[in-house]
């Protein structure tokens, strides 16, 4: 009983069906894919409504996108439009509706619509033939109830217990695009390991994953190794792994196993007077480095630097250009920052006091982001450009005006699908340069709870200007140290 039309009119009998369609990302989002997604989680609605689900799914993305709006005042950006069917839901209706939908059709969606985009051709996300993907782990405030209190759980620091509680999320980042592979959910109380190894359902052989100190561990190197994919992961400076095989460049051969197995190659590894032990575990390389940041003043702060891989061929894939690569793995947090800061807006707490409310809410942010990411790498792909030059908030800005005024809602609307949104974001003075000067950010451990809490964090000033110098250090002083 739902129309396919963009905008939907009210019938013959005079049954009004309310407008569904999410400006031009309609284009991307099509009806037919909504409908699909509804029909495979069984979400149709079983009776003539005045919000039908494929209506409820675009409300919901509207929601991401006019995040400090209430029920009310989404509704209104959706039929703002001349022309738009008159109906008028109360917010009590729309909350209803939107619960009847549930999380699944959106987590269907999502499913559809998450992975790897890059071409071939695109530097920012490629290196030696390998696609560029990292993962990390953040979370996100939902409303502070008893459901959402007994699911999620609260995160605990040295300054007391947060507020409110959060729902972790480990995501599958591509590099250049930063568009999101995959993604998962889940409690805060669960572990961000036990996220990474389902993330390894995603990963593919030809890629290149790139990870912090947070992801440790025999079992998930095991599992993320298992997949094909190759390794450069970050390791914490107080596990030494031990030094089996020096090579020419500078850094060394080792292996990923168990702490029982790792003491026994460790032990061997001193000696070397009997034959070495049969070990299971996956071979790495291991490259130590220091990094060095020098300021316009000329005062600098060296940083040590200890990177795993499981590229053991040092001719090939050489250790200075690894040690510069892995500083493309802060690309996953440059998306969080566009996920959670641009489009859900910052510190802002999820509105849904029921636990599938707040993950429906969260796939819908998850699904906005994409697709505009998506429109962000069409634009820059037919411009020839990196996709890293185009501006997230203006893509969002636009989008939201499109929303409004119902652009681009029609079906039949030729290629390119977002020329309203295209136009904006292509426009000169909305392009970044094409090459900025290295700006270090340093980070901050724990944010503010507000403006006026905290107030040494703000002594943390960027770095403008910035030289980096990447220095390998030796293996033959830490196979000595090994062996007194």
């Amino acid at each position: 009983m739902i129309q396919s039309g963009m905008p939907v009119r009210a019938d013959a009998g005079g049954k009004a069906f309310a407008a569904g369609h999410l400006g031009e990302l309609t284009q991307i989002i099509t009806p037919s894919l909504v409908d699909a997604v509804l029909s495979r989680t069984g979400r149709v609605q079983s009776r003539v409504r005045k919000l039908p689900s494929r209506v409820m799914v675009y409300f919901v993305l509207a929601m991401a996108l006019f995040g400090e709006c209430g029920y009310r005042g989404v509704w209104a950006a959706l039929v703002a439009a001349p022309g738009m069917p008159d109906v008028d839901p109360s917010a009590a209706a729309l909350r209803q509706a939107r619960r009847r939908l549930g999380s699944a059709p959106l987590s269907a969606l999502f499913d559809q619509l998450k992975g790897p985009v890059a071409a071939e051709d695109a530097v920012s996300s490629w290196w030696r033939g390998l696609r560029t993907v990292a993962w990390d782990s953040t979370g996100f405030l939902v409303a502070d109830s008893e459901a959402n209190r007994s699911y999620c759980g609260r995160a605990s620091g040295k300054n007391g217990v947060c507020g409110f509680p959060m729902i972790r999320m480990s995501a599958l980042v591509e590099c250049g695009t930063r568009v999101l592979v995959d993604a998962v959910l889940g409690p805060w109380t669960q572990a961000e390991e036990s996220q990474c190894t389902v993330l390894c359902r995603a990963l593919r052989p030809g890629m290149l994953l790139l990870a912090d100190r947070g992801s440790k561990g025999f079992a998930l190197c095991r599992s993320a190794a298992a997949t094909g994919a190759q390794l450069l992961w970050r390791m914490s400076s107080d596990l030494q792994p031990p030094v089996l095989h020096a090579l020419p460049d500078g850094t060394y051969l080792s292996m990923s196993t168990g702490t029982n197995e790792r003491d026994r190659l460790r032990r061997w590894s001193r000696h070397r007077r009997t034959v070495a032990p049969q070990i299971t575990g996956v071979a790495i390389r291991v490259i130590e480095a220091t990094v060095t940041v020098r300021a316009t003043d000329g005062t600098t702060t060296p940083t040590s630097l200890r990177l795993v891989t499981t590229l053991l061929d040092h001719e090939r894939y050489p250790a200075a250009e690894l040690a510069e690569l892995y500083h493309r793995r802060c690309q996953a947090e440059t998306a969080y920052l566009g996920l959670k800061v641009t489009l859900r807006g910052a510190d802002r707490v999820l509105r849904s006091h029921h636990t599938d409310d707040a993950q429906q809410e969260l796939f819908a942010l998850l699904i906005v982001y994409q697709v505009a990411r998506h429109v962000a790498v069409g634009a820059a792909l037919d411009a020839g450009i990196d996709p890293s030059r185009i501006s997230l908030a203006v893509t969002i800005r636009t989008a939201r005006n499109t929303v409004i005024t119902a652009t681009g809602t029609l079906t039949r609307q030729a290629w390119p699908p977002t020329p309203v949104i295209r136009r904006a974001i292509l426009h000169p003075r909305e392009l970044a340069a094409s090459h900025r000067p290295t700006r270090i950010q340093p980070r901050r451990v724990k944010r503010p709870i507000s403006t006026f809490a905290y107030n040494m964090t703000r002594k943390n000033t960027p770095i403008p200007n910035a030289k980096i110098a990447i220095t390998i250090t030796t293996a033959t002083d830490r196979t000595r140290r090994w062996r007194t």
